[in-house]
């Protein structure tokens, strides 16, 4: 984070009484000698050679440190990684080895996704082919170490989507994957700010020059997904499927969930997870965070809401076939999300997400 640095003038009367003197003594030996040298009016004053004659030194050319990942580890890391995870993937038959081996390249809501795909089913995840990556490596940062990047990933089917992925890595472990967000059908990246050698610039979490700060995108999301258009955050985040859309969601299934002697609630919060953001070409910043989800069902009036079956997106991660009491799932859903710079009076605007449901409660 790169925190704006203090300016301080200092009064000259903090030097004192005898700082005063010595520089108005030098201030009259300065005219002395000037007026000296110019006495006759048409010598050119010379430039007095430096002491013994040499040549005064150059200053010494200031060398920038160099970034904790570089481009070159990054690009290494991440097609390990993504290597790695496509044969362990595509192996025939899938050993529990290979899936131990893929969650340990994970980490935070990615692993979360990836330990719930593998609790829900014996098979083998999709297999993914991978384009070549466009690196967001940041200069300077601190704490552990990450880069983003924005690739395309085709689907067996041979569906394209862009995505956004997050690599971190803690002390002296391997690189992991801390988050993959899917961008939305139609929406470009934005344009990363890079240095001249091809360096991005992280943001804090507490960064003001954006409209809101990184730390506080994902609850502001949070708001605008349970409380809709009427909501606080309505003006300060765009409308769409991920904030919204959540709203009109949820009301729309209290009404149908009561019909079926079920009272339903669903709210969403902020993540412990890890939270980056990236400076944008416009000033802006780019973030990429993490929300969760939960959703409960009670039942109400029995007889009237007695047996009622487990929806099915929650079926593979419980083993009750029925609600005998209450359901409660929680999702894992990670974002990537565009912030305009400050007083810009643009909202912010989500334009990637992956998520899923990663617990299930049943009594």
């Amino acid at each position: 984070m790169a925190r704006i640095g203090e300016h301080r003038e200092v009064d000259v009367r903090e030097h004192g009484r005898p700082g005063v003197l010595a520089l108005a003594l030098a201030l009259i030996t300065v005219i002395t000698a000037t007026a000296a040298c110019s006495g006759s009016g048409d010598v050119r004053p010379e430039r007095s050679p430096s002491a013994g004659g040499a040549t005064p030194a150059a200053r010494p050319r200031v060398v920038p440190s160099p970034p904790p990942v570089t481009l070159t580890e990054a690009a290494k890391a991440l097609a390990g990684v993504v290597g790695a995870d496509g044969v362990l993937g595509a192996a025939t038959p899938h050993l529990d080895a290979d899936r131990m081996l893929m969650l340990d390249q994970t980490r935070d809501g990615q692993k979360a996704l990836s330990t719930a795909a593998f609790n829900g089913s014996a098979e083998a995840l999709p297999h993914y082919t991978w384009g070549a990556p466009r690196l967001l490596v940041p200069r300077n940062q601190a704490g552990p170490l990450w880069f983003a990047a924005v690739v395309d990933r085709e689907e067996s089917s041979g569906r394209v989507r862009t995505a956004v992925l997050t690599l971190m890595r803690q002390g002296g472990e391997d690189w992991q994957i801390s988050s993959t967000s899917l961008l939305d059908e139609g929406v470009e990246p934005p344009v990363v700010a890079t240095d001249a050698e091809g360096y991005a610039t992280a943001l804090g979490e507490e960064d003001a020059t954006v409209a809101i700060s990184p730390r506080l995108m994902a609850p502001l999301h949070a708001t605008s997904a349970e409380e809709g258009k009427r909501g606080f955050a309505a003006k300060l985040i765009e409308e769409g499927p991920h904030t919204t859309g959540f709203a009109d969601e949820i009301t729309k299934k209290r009404a149908d969930e009561k019909s079926n002697c079920l009272g339903y609630d669903s709210i969403f919060a902020a993540s412990n997870y890890p939270v980056h953001a990236l400076r944008t070409a416009d000033g802006g910043a780019l973030v990429l965070y993490s929300l969760i989800r939960t959703t409960t069902r009670t039942i109400k009036v029995t007889p009237c809401g007695s047996e009622i079956p487990i929806p099915p997106e929650a079926r593979k991660l419980t083993k009750e076939p029925f609600i005998l009491k209450e359901l409660r799932t929680v999702e894992t859903q990670l974002y990537v999300s565009t912030v305009p710079v400050k007083r810009s009076g643009r909202p912010a605007r989500v334009i990637g997400y992956l998520g899923g449901i990663t617990k299930v409660t049943a009594s």
